[in-house]
């Protein structure tokens, strides 16, 4: 009886666990992650399939409210191959980012500049895709 309730415990687990691990949504395999002036950053995973346009989209190293907090932000095709990304910010699209290539700039709702942001090699490999998700997925559980 012991051994079948032993089983039981550990069957159902591993189906918690498969079930938890499925709810997660889709991501990118690699995290795009961006330095600038000031030692700001900027990290951005894609999630859900790649024609929603959707990025998860985190910044740090700035003395403001969205330090390290990971927003959803959908991406919008620009002139000149530009990219912009957008937040919703008291329920109207906010451009927090526009990238050209490997370089863009970043503006923080109440701030009166902006950052020069260029691709980062060593950031980017730092970052784990499934860490990002999971943390992402943890702050949305807090709100």
């Amino acid at each position: 009886l012991l051994q079948t309730l032993f089983f039981a415990l550990i069957l159902s687990a591993s189906f918690i666990a498969h079930a938890a691990d499925s709810a997660r949504p889709e991501v990118g395999k690699y995290v795009k992650a961006y330095q600038g002036q000031e030692n700001v950053k900027v990290w951005t995973l894609r999630i859900g399939p790649l024609s929603t346009k959707e990025v998860l989209f985190q910044i740090g190293g700035v003395d403001h409210e969205w330090d390290m907090k990971i927003f959803k932000a959908k991406i919008e095709s620009g002139s000149n191959n530009s990219e912009k990304y957008l937040l919703k910010v008291d329920g109207k699209d906010y451009v927090a980012l526009v990238l050209n290539g490997s370089y863009g700039e970043l503006y923080l709702p109440g701030s009166s500049k902006s950052y020069r942001v260029s691709y980062s090699k060593n950031l980017s490999e730092e970052s784990n895709a499934e860490h990002f998700l999971t943390d992402y997925l943890a702050q949305a559980v807090k709100k």
